[in-house]
């Protein structure tokens, strides 16, 4: 079927989405392509660590709809201006990376195990002008063209980073009071980077705050309704304020406080993580009047391991179980990482663009559908 000609442009297609509306055609997202792609796409990359010149070309060169930004400041992020094999971030936290792991790392100890270090702990500014360094190069290159999301942490992630899981999970019952007040600073202090990231002129805010594991969260849903609800809710309602639409990145099993989750004033869910029994059509049924979706690509299965048409079939799916009505935001369960054979990252992204224009084309989605799913019965 011939693409439909475009009546928005990609930050017209996006925000429009995101607000829960029809645009054009349903808008591609990402945070952040794997080196591999990147390379294929630009040739030499004007750095390896996470940078706005780059991601901007990519997102322009492939045809994103938006283009990840971050506050420098949020922890994990190997990046231009701090980065390394190994590094200290400003906390104190050391660091590990490798290509496999980018743009992300891994923590190699905790800095806060009691409340002692906690005491102690020298808070870094979250007003340095640096911070909204890239970000402000972001929206310079992408000229209103694309459509500019600004990332930061929750106060769940944040502190996991800082104390471990471990530590936090005894404190649940030996020391709630140290646990609350870790979440709420750490709430409080990505805030104000958010903040900072809306004045520079940020499209949207993407908090990333993961809570759970393929078949539940981390911890039990009273002690996360109790813990760290009210600091997610304080933090959402903040930045939702400004006017700023706020995306919840969270990946996992969240079924369990889905009802939840959809009374923050958030205006995006993702990544519904298909692996994670986080079903888009039941999703799309029960909140999509509430919430745009973006997501649902398997990055840990089918984008990984399956054929270019194991991805085309999914991504129609997708496109058949979310994107009637609009509201809907294509994209992987997690991100196009390293380990996705390039080829498969193309297919998703000219899938989406072929059968996504609107209104959409249910018949030739689901003829579609069917010729997959006959060939792959003729290849068993």
């Amino acid at each position: 079927m011939p693409e439909m000609e475009t009546t928005m442009n990609s930050r017209e297609r996006f925000m429009t989405a995101l607000r829960g509306g029809v645009p054009d055609r349903v808008p591609l997202f990402e945070f952040h392509f794997g080196p591999p792609f990147i390379k294929a796409v630009l040739g030499e990359p004007s750095s390896y660590w996470h940078n706005a010149d780059d991601e901007v070309a990519v997102s322009r060169a492939v045809g994103l709809d938006m283009v990840w930004t971050y506050a420098f400041g949020l922890t994990g992020v190997a990046n231009v201006q701090l980065h390394g094999e190994r590094y200290v971030d400003e906390w104190g936290t050391p660091w590990g990376t490798n290509e496999t792991s980018w743009p992300a790392g891994w923590t190699e100890a905790e800095i806060v195990k009691s409340r002692e270090d906690w005491e102690n702990l020298r808070i870094p500014d979250p007003h340095l002008p640096e911070r909204t360094e890239q970000a402000r190069r972001t929206l310079e290159l992408a000229a209103g063209e694309l459509a500019v999301v600004g990332g930061i942490r929750g106060p769940f992630s944040a502190a996991w980073m800082a104390a471990g899981l471990i530590n936090m999970s005894l404190w649940l019952y030996d020391d709630p009071d140290l646990l609350d007040e870790i979440l709420r600073e750490m709430g409080r202090w990505n805030t104000q980077l958010g903040l900072e990231l809306v004045e520079a002129g940020v499209d949207a805010i993407s908090i990333h705050d993961d809570w759970g594991m393929n078949k539940s969260i981390f911890i039990k849903p009273d002690d996360w309704r109790r813990f760290v609800l009210p600091h997610i809710a304080e933090e959402v309602k903040t930045l939702a304020n400004t006017g700023t639409p706020v995306i919840l990145h969270s990946d996992g099993n969240l079924n369990a406080i889905l009802d939840d989750i959809v009374q923050l004033k958030i205006s995006a869910l993702n990544p519904l993580q298909r692996g994670a029994n986080m079903s888009l059509a039941d999703t799309k049924t029960k909140y999509g009047d509430r919430l745009c979706l973006i997501g649902n690509i398997s990055a840990t299965t089918t984008l990984a391991h399956g054929t270019p048409d194991d991805v085309e079939r999914e991504v129609l799916e997708c496109l058949r179980d979310a994107a009637p009505g609009g509201g809907y935001i294509l994209a992987p369960d997690h991100s196009y990482h390293s380990g996705i054979p390039i080829e498969n990252t193309w297919r998703a992204l000219e899938t989406g663009k072929k059968y996504g224009a609107y209104p959409l084309d249910m018949d030739a989605i689901q003829a579609r559908l069917n010729e997959l799913s006959q060939q792959g019965e003729s290849n068993d």
